[in-house]
């Protein structure tokens, strides 16, 4: 038995025959969304049938529903079943990109967060584009917790089926099986008295008081008064057929549901009469025979052949009786041992974890792998409680030293993810920790994605704060933006950090430390009027003079929160290092 969660779904076609279609859907085109809320409507009617359903629409990578939503409001007007919009996610990597780039889907981190539970009453059916590998849909369905949630797609793939924690199964509603039943009925029905409508009238006349059931393909379907009764009783969707030749009136379900329908149809005081219009075809009856006449020629060769052996094996017979006593001495024996070693082999250990973090996290399958497309490429990656990581590209040194097993997990993880070994802060802390060094609160912080297209830093996240009168924003680094994801950070370290130099914080000038062997510093005016900086070494030499940035300024003579030598580093160390590598050179040449 497998141990794959189970999940019915519908698709209209393998996603090569809707390709163009779900591209517009993923762009938004509008036309595009309504063409496949057609397509799918009829399937998510069958789906539903006899149920109370909601659409839960899937979040994209920017964390919510978008044109998802708009595809499940379009379904839901087709076919009256609410749109519940309760999913989202953290922003992340959208798959289509994470295969271009030799990802692998599992390595992207993806955890979708439920706002309003489901009432068991009630049947969640997920609305999503196509169905690749099911790694969104999986995360879709194992957030809305319910254990009959079902899945409508506009394609899928066959990737689903390697799966490795769902089992997505196909139920017999997608358009393409629709389309290929209606061609064959169109090919059998020759008559016009073969139509539906005819054999519905002809059965109605013969049994007037009951309810006409008539099984065709995968459906049974009731026509006209009976389908308005069908649709009372089991509150299933009515609807007026495309043909005149299905009737006035339509009403359908699945033949799976029949042990399900059957009963309340008859609890609700109806007599059924149910009629099988499937007839084999000339092409079946024909492969039949053929396969009939083939077991039977095959059926006498092999006869023949056992009347031959038979003698063979008589004599044979005592020869292996004798051998086969010995035999069973030795089996017995070994079946105990067998036994024993299957008793001690049922005793599944779970695996050591590679580390335990400071917040007792346990690491485990920390490894790095080579690229597929690019082997000079490595990357890697580890799982944290169960929870796969976004893999990091590595180092080139990184990777030889990980081949030549000179580097272990630990180091790697301190490495590529040092904000998940760091000690979390509580929530309590991280919202009492808004105040900066000089005692100045901060009003607002907030962290979010420029969506700005005509900004050059579009995309990217960024870092907005407003301190009194002052608001600032600036783009934020790969090690802040997994701090602050990772709750290993506040708000006044942030702040600190990234506007520490705007708000001239004695913090961020204690960072900088002058270089030995400076004799003196000189703060300047230009005949420019610009302030400058300029050092004097021990040998009386001077450097460059440096202009101060208005910011500078105001932290030197106006707040004082820098000093002459905090500056003069900042400014000119990489100066002074070099004139003292040039002394030390000289002076070596010179003992030469």
């Amino acid at each position: 038995m497998s141990n794959k969660q189970e999940c019915t779904f519908t698709s209209c076609a393998p996603y090569p025959k809707v390709r163009q279609l779900a591209h517009g859907l993923k762009d938004g085109d509008y036309a595009s969304i309504c063409k496949a809320a057609d397509m799918m409507a009829d399937g998510i009617r069958e789906m539903a049938a006899g149920r109370n359903c909601v659409l839960v629409p899937v979040p994209n990578h920017h964390g919510r529903a978008i044109y998802t939503k708009t595809l499940a409001n379009e379904i839901s007007r087709r076919t009256g079943i609410p749109t519940w919009d309760i999913l989202s996610c953290r922003p992340h990597m959208p798959l289509h990109y994470a295969k271009k780039n030799d990802l692998k889907p599992e390595g992207i981190y993806l955890k979708l967060n439920l706002y309003r539970q489901v009432p068991d009453q009630f049947t969640p059916i997920v609305i999503d584009n196509v169905l690749d590998t099911g790694y969104t849909a999986g995360a879709a369905i194992k957030a809305v917790g319910h254990p009959n949630t079902m899945l409508a797609v506009l394609g899928h793939t066959k990737n689903h089926l390697t799966n490795k924690n769902f089992q997505f199964n196909l139920i017999p509603t997608n358009m393409e099986k629709k389309m290929q039943e209606q061609h064959s009925d169109k090919k059998q029905v020759k008559n016009k008295t073969d139509t539906p409508l005819a054999v519905y009238q002809r059965l109605k006349s013969k049994h007037p008081d009951a309810l006409i059931l008539m099984r065709n393909g995968d459906f049974y379907r009731s026509l006209n008064e009976d389908a308005q009764k069908l649709s009372d009783t089991l509150r299933i969707p009515a609807q007026k057929p495309k043909f005149k030749k299905d009737g006035e009136l339509i009403a359908e379900f699945p033949h799976h549901t029949l042990d399900t329908y059957l009963p309340r149809l008859i609890r609700a005081g109806n007599r059924v009469a149910i009629a099988d219009m499937q007839e084999p075809s000339k092409k079946q009856t024909t492969n039949q025979t053929k396969n009939q006449t083939q077991t039977d020629t095959m059926e006498k060769k092999t006869e023949k052949k056992k009347t031959k052996t038979k003698e063979a094996k008589v004599d044979k017979t005592e020869v292996k009786a004798d051998a086969s006593k010995s035999k069973e001495k030795a089996v017995s024996n070994s079946t105990e041992r067998t036994e024993g070693q299957s008793a001690d082999a049922k005793v599944h250990k779970p695996r050591e974890p590679q580390m335990v973090t400071v917040n007792g996290e346990k690491v485990t399958h920390g490894h790095a792998f080579q690229s597929n497309q690019d082997p000079n490429k490595w990357y890697f990656t580890a799982r944290i409680d169960g929870q796969q990581l976004r893999p990091q590209l590595m180092k080139p040194e990184d990777a030889a030293a990980y081949q030549k097993r000179e580097v272990g997990v630990e180091a790697l993880m301190q490495t590529y993810y040092p904000s998940k070994l760091a000690k979390k802060v509580t929530p309590e802390e991280y919202k009492a920790d808004n105040k900066l060094s000089d005692g100045r609160i901060i009003d607002k912080m907030v962290v979010y994605k420029e969506h700005d297209e005509q900004r050059q830093d579009v995309g990217k996240y960024k870092l907005y704060t407003q301190v009194g009168e002052q608001k600032m924003s600036r783009t934020m680094s790969k090690e802040d933006l997994n701090a602050y994801f990772d709750r290993v950070t506040t708000p006044s370290k942030l702040v600190e950090k990234n506007f520490g130099e705007q708000l001239h914080l004695a913090s961020f000038y204690n960072q900088f430390k002058l270089e030995e062997g400076v004799k003196e510093v000189r703060i300047a005016k230009s005949q420019q009027g610009d302030w400058t900086v300029s050092a004097k070494l021990d040998d009386d030499r001077m450097t460059g003079k440096a202009v101060l940035s208005w910011h500078d300024k105001q932290a030197l003579f106006t707040h004082k929160t820098a000093t002459k030598e905090q500056l003069a580093a900042r400014y000119l160390n990489t100066e002074i290092k070099e004139m003292q590598s040039e002394k030390v050179s000289a002076k070596q040449a010179f003992k030469r």
